[in-house]
């Protein structure tokens, strides 16, 4: 059961009504029979409960409680099948990659952007990457104002990474790579960058501190490394909280 919780939530949810429309099939092969509405009520109430015993927060618990009522009411609506599969294309080109690693897309404000600029070492040659990179605002911008240094960007979602290849094409100190911060050796680069989230923080810490060589700058934006105190704390504009943390390693 541990397994399942550790599970990203998005599966954890789907499990959640799953299994509750499957405990709806089973009480009617054994004959009870309720009102149209009444189903409805009983499959939203079932996938909230299991939802709460698989450990998902409150967001997912009320689009939990609110999808069998929105299925119920487009359920016959004339709906093109194709429309279906063009979402769902779409969003699994833009958000699969944080699928399982449990990162959802965040945008770095222009002025975290600044803030980074004034955190890269006064050197030529300087190596930084930017793990689970999205658009790639920050190794556009970086890549312009420091033409002297190699600028990194790493995402797994293939329509965000398309975008932010597009970007920073006309920067050829700019390099966009598609595939998985966790597969991306840390050993070459002076300055590593992530935006993620809690999630992931304490396993990308262990990895920066097994592949980081000495003298190099671990950032990351908002999200702290439990146990762990950073040297700096930068407030930078954007979200509620938001701030660059940095630890030289």
């Amino acid at each position: 059961m541990s397994l399942i919780r550790r599970w990203p939530p998005v599966l954890r949810a789907l499990l959640a009504q799953a299994l509750a429309f499957a405990v709806l099939v089973a009480l009617a092969r054994l004959g009870l029979r309720f009102p149209g509405m009444a189903w409805v009520l009983l499959q939203a109430v079932l996938a909230v409960f299991l939802s709460r015993w698989l450990d998902l927060d409150r967001r997912w618990i009320f689009m939990q409680a609110a999808l069998p009522f929105l299925v119920r009411a487009l359920w016959g609506t004339p709906i093109p099948a194709w429309v279906y599969l063009a979402l769902f294309l779409g969003l699994a080109l833009v958000f699969g990659g944080g699928l399982w690693s449990r990162v959802p897309l965040y945008h770095a404000s222009e002025d975290a952007w600044g803030k980074l600029e004034g955190l890269l070492p006064d050197r030529a040659g300087l190596h930084f990457v930017d793990l689970g990179c999205g658009f790639g605002g920050p190794v556009a911008h970086l890549a312009r104002v420091r033409p002297d240094s190699i600028f990194v960007g790493v995402e797994a979602s293939p329509f965000t990474w398309l975008v932010a290849w597009l970007r920073c094409l006309p920067r050829p100190n700019a390099h966009i790579h598609l595939g998985s911060l966790w597969r991306t050796d840390l050993a070459t680069f002076d300055v590593v960058y992530a935006f993620l989230s809690p999630v992931p923080m304490p396993a990308l810490w262990a990895k920066a501190r097994r592949e980081m060589k000495s003298g190099s700058r671990f950032i990351s934006h908002s999200f702290e490394v439990p146990g762990e105190t950073p040297q700096r704390v930068l407030p930078v504009k954007g979200r509620e909280g938001a701030r660059l943390l940095v630890w030289d390693l």
